[in-house]
């Protein structure tokens, strides 16, 4: 009996490792090989072209299933999942400049892919990684980038005498603006809206940057000449105002402006919005702040990134690599404006097609205004300086002092981010 014993002990024994041991095989199966679904929260064009990507997906892996949550640009569907620690998406997007926040806001919640962009570090533009990166580990994917441009009716241009390479700099297009108005008196050289887009633009133009240091620095000498050259062109009667980003295609459609100063995805909004201007508008590198100076600078972009709480993380990696590393995930992106930051796209045939609608090489010639794009510092305030950073905007081009504005409007961010301001 106790020999029985003995052996009934050992085979109760080798029964519970066994079956550990096939538990932990289908667990690690689960997670890398087997059937698993993934969400992915998205908004607008991008949500869209996601949502094309799954079937070109799903032939090279039947087993995953994908979900696209249309959220909305304010993250309200995402971050109280991620405050609550539960029912987050596997695959979360945000603006580039947002997710320092987020990372910042809600620590321990992005997977730390690290190891697994190691191959592509060299494939993205360069500046598009510094967003995603903190402490030296990447936590998310690049997508796309805004290399900006100045679009211009070359028809308007030639009939009021304005020879565009010879706009070299802000000081010359605010003069030719001035020329224009000689000829088209209800005619502004350019926009501005109720957002901060020029003020990025310029900001990122002259190398300057929201944080620097782990500190506010919105009060910088670069954020004060940003917001002395809108200033500038608002009094100097070049550009009117609208209210918001809707408000462009009207004053387009109705000759009311000559030009525009906006990344590559604005090329979309023309080309289907004043589709009976095609051919009558030109694109050209911005002008510089000074002779010589930088003419390059990035608005907008946005990552993709893994939730700590995904159940599959592998698969939405998968995904995520699929979408934005092969040349079938690129073209659909494409398709929907979205201007790539993974370079070796850069050499197919449907990147370099001809637009029609602009008679260019549209995608090679924004490619090449990705050079010297410098980097962006912003930090983990994004999510709190939008309100204030308008205000500042439109303080400023009220007539109210731009230092004073600077001071009022870094302290204002300083207190809701707990950030000290760089003095």
């Amino acid at each position: 009996m106790k020999r029985l014993s003995v052996w009934l002990s050992l085979l109760l024994v080798l029964t519970v490792f066994l079956t550990a041991c096939s538990s932990g095989k289908d667990e690690k199966a689960s997670s890398t090989e087997g059937k698993a679904t993934i969400t992915v929260a998205s908004w607008n064009a991008a949500a869209d072209a996601l949502t094309e990507q799954i079937e070109g997906f799903n032939k090279k892996y039947p087993d995953i299933k994908v979900e696209v949550l249309h959220t909305d640009t304010g993250y309200s569907k995402v971050t109280p999942a991620l405050a609550a620690g539960t029912g987050a998406p596997d695959i979360i997007q945000t603006q580039a400049r947002d997710f320092p926040a987020f990372l910042q806001k809600f620590p321990d919640q992005f997977v730390d892919i690290t190891d697994e962009t190691k191959k592509y570090k060299d494939d993205f533009i360069e500046s598009s990684w510094k967003s995603v990166t903190q402490d030296q580990k990447i936590y998310a994917m690049p997508w796309d980038v805004g290399p900006t441009a100045l679009y211009y009716r070359i028809d308007l241009f030639e009939k009021a005498g304005i020879d565009v390479e010879s706009v070299k700099t802000w000081d010359d297009y605010i003069e030719a603006g001035k020329k224009l108005k000689e000829t088209f008196p209800d005619t502004a050289m350019t926009l501005y809206t109720d957002d901060f887009n020029l003020y990025e633009i310029f900001l990122n133009q002259l190398g300057g940057s929201y944080v620097k240091d782990g500190k506010i620095n919105v009060n910088s000498p670069e954020s004060e000449k940003a917001l002395l050259l809108q200033k500038k062109m608002k009094d100097e009667g070049i550009a009117i105002n609208v209210h918001d980003g809707n408000g462009r295609i009207p004053a387009l459609t109705n000759d009311k402006v000559a030009s525009v100063i906006l990344p590559v995805w604005y090329a979309g909004t023309l080309s289907h919005s004043v589709e009976k201007q095609a051919g009558k508008w030109g694109i050209v590198p911005i002008p510089a702040f000074e002779v010589g100076g930088n003419t390059q600078a990035n608005l907008g972009g946005s990552i993709l990134a893994v939730s700590k709480q995904s159940k599959n993380a592998d698969a939405a990696f998968k995904f995520i690599e699929y979408v934005l590393t092969t040349d079938e995930g690129q073209k659909i992106m494409l398709k929907y404006g979205l201007f790539p930051s993974y370079t070796p796209f850069y050499k197919s045939e449907a990147f370099n097609s001809k637009d029609e609608y602009f008679g260019m090489e549209l995608y090679p010639f924004f490619a090449k205004q990705t050079t010297t794009i410098k980097g962006m510092e912003y930090g983990p305030i994004m999510l709190d300086a939008t309100k204030p950073l308008k205000d500042m905007i439109d303080g400023v081009l009220a007539g109210n002092d731009v230092k004073k504005m600077m001071g009022t409007t870094a302290e204002s961010i300083s207190k809701s981010t707990k950030l000290k301001v760089n003095h």
